[in-house]
Formats: structure tokens, C-alpha cells, sequence
């Protein structure tokens, strides 16, 4: 079943994009050394979740969920977007697994402990949101929470794995002409989805670890966008493209490694192919 769930998207990009600087930040070899956790950076941690999802709730409620209430249900049905709801909601959560990871670091957790409770966090932020959206008319959407859930497991998985590194979650976002010519309330940012693309890149020199013939700054992405936040039926568009990888550039300044993990996180428009439809065209996207 189809619907349309444009308007109640859970965070705005603007919150994506400083998620994207924070995540920069290193765990935490240049403070004092842990000595076991420290349960009042864990009480910070907790209040700070709690906090924000409360002031978050408070704030859109009246956005996110219209009147009258109903029993709860699921849906599984996709939306007019296209499948680009569900790959915000799984960059969102990616973002504040990396994020959440670190604050746990910062606590002097393990850091695989560490990892895993960061993609709990990534997963348990949209938590709320769905339950309301499950007592109205929205309902809770399974597939969004599968993003979600995918989008928040990764860091970890890089963490646990060091293998996984290869394969990276990346966004590109412009202003669509639909965004900066409308003449009314939508789209707004946060759904402004013909601006956005998603993208999972590959770096084949992260699998196999340091040496071996490929570069270790190009990678491989496959993306998805849309032409259109709305469209009936709705229109895929796909992309095979290059990818630069900029912690992989051979610069050694001291600056650059945390620098470069804050751009990394979106993809930079490259060579390669976009496919809609029946048509392929080549270009810079």
C-alpha cells in the first residue's frame, strides 16, 4: 500500500549536515587516558538522548502527526519519492551512529562496545517518531525502520570489521528547482528528495588493505535520486559513477585526517553514468 509520508519526515538536512562535522571528530587519544567507564559522561550521554528526542517530539509533533489518533498499524508500502525517504532515513541514521560511537568513546567505553551502542542509538532516534506515526495516520513504516536499522549497523560493522571500510555511505545534495521555485509550503528541505542522492561506494584498496594496483583515493559508487520529490508512477534515477575517497589522497598534513573525514562523508560530483529509464547519459553527477 502506498503513502504518502512527505511532509512527516523524521530529521532536516541541515541536522544531517552537522552530524556530518561532528562525526569528524577522533576518539579519544589525545585526552587524558580512560581508567574504566565513566558513568557521568554515561548519565550526559543518556540525558543528552532523552533530551533531544523530547525537544524533538515537542517541537514537530503537531508537523509530524495529525489528528484524529488511531489504533496502531504497520505499513510496509513504499512512498511517491521513491524509496528516497527511506535512504534519508538511513543516512540520518548512519550519521548518528558515527556520532553516538564517539560520544561512548568519550565515556571510556570499549570500543566495540562502543560501536554497538552507537548503532543503538542510530536506531533507537527514530524509535519515537515511528510509534506516533503508528498511531496515525502515517502508521509505522517497517521499511523506513530497515533503512534505519541498516544505515545505523554500518559504522559499527566498520568498526568490528575493518574489511567493511571498503563500502561507505555518501550523500550529494543541491537545491532542486522544485525546492527553489515553489510557491508554496512543499517540498520543504528535509523532502526536498530530487535534490538529494545516496550512494554506496566501494574502495577496492580498503578491501585488500595497504598496497595492490588501485589508487587508494578512487572508489566505485552506485547511487540513487529521483527527477521529481513527487511523481506518479514515481521514477528511478541510477547512477554508476567514480568516486573519491579523500582520506585516501597522500597528503600528510596533521590536519587533514579529520579534515577529510568530514568531507568524505558526501559524495563529490564525478565521471561516470546515470540511468533512467530506458536512456543513459554520461556526464559529471
Amino acid at each position: 500500500m502506498t503513502r504518502n509520508r512527505l511532509q512527516f519526515n523524521q530529521r532536516p538536512l541541515v541536522t544531517l549536515m552537522l552530524l556530518f562535522t561532528l562525526a569528524a571528530a577522533r576518539p579519544a587519544q589525545a585526552v587524558a587516558p580512560c581508567r574504566g567507564v565513566n558513568g557521568g559522561r554515561v548519565a550526559v550521554i543518556g540525558g543528552a538522548f532523552a533530551g533531544g528526542e523530547a525537544a524533538a517530539v515537542a517541537l514537530r509533533h503537531s508537523d509530524w502527526w495529525e489528528p484524529p489518533q488511531r489504533s496502531f498499524h504497520v505499513i510496509w508500502g513504499g512512498s511517491p519519492s521513491k524509496g528516497q525517504d527511506g535512504l534519508l532515513h538511513a543516512a540520518i541514521a548512519y550519521q548518528t551512529s558515527q556520532l553516538a560511537a564517539l560520544a561512548w568513546d568519550w565515556a571510556c567505553l570499549p570500543r566495540t562496545a562502543s560501536a554497538w551502542l552507537g548503532a543503538a542509538v542510530g536506531l533507537g532516534v527514530a524509535i519515537p517518531k515511528e510509534l506516533g506515526d503508528g498511531f496515525h495516520q502515517n502508521g509505522f513504516s517497517a521499511p523506513d525502520m530497515l533503512w534505519t536499522a541498516a544505515g545505523a549497523v554500518l559504522p559499527a560493522l566498520h568498526r568490528q570489521w575493518p574489511v567493511s571500510r571498503a563500502v561507505a555511505l555518501k550523500v550529494f545534495y543541491w537545491p532542486s528547482p522544485e525546492y527553489a521555485n515553489r510557491t508554496g509550503a512543499l517540498p520543504q528541505l528535509e523532502n526536498d528528495y530530487a535534490g538529494q542522492r545516496y550512494f554506496l561506494s566501494f574502495n577496492p584498496a580498503r578491501a585488500s588493505g595497504a598496497g595492490g594496483p588501485w589508487p587508494r583515493w578512487l572508489g566505485i559508487a552506485l547511487g540513487h535520486g529521483v527527477p521529481y520529490w513527487v511523481t506518479v508512477p514515481p521514477i528511478n534515477d541510477w547512477y554508476l559513477l567514480l568516486d573519491l575517497d579523500l582520506r585516501g589522497l597522500p597528503i600528510k598534513a596533521a590536519w587533514w585526517k579529520t579534515f577529510s573525514a568530514v568531507l568524505d562523508q558526501g559524495h563529490l560530483p564525478m565521471p561516470g553514468l546515470r540511468i533512467r529509464g530506458g536512456g543513459v547519459e554520461v556526464g559529471v553527477f
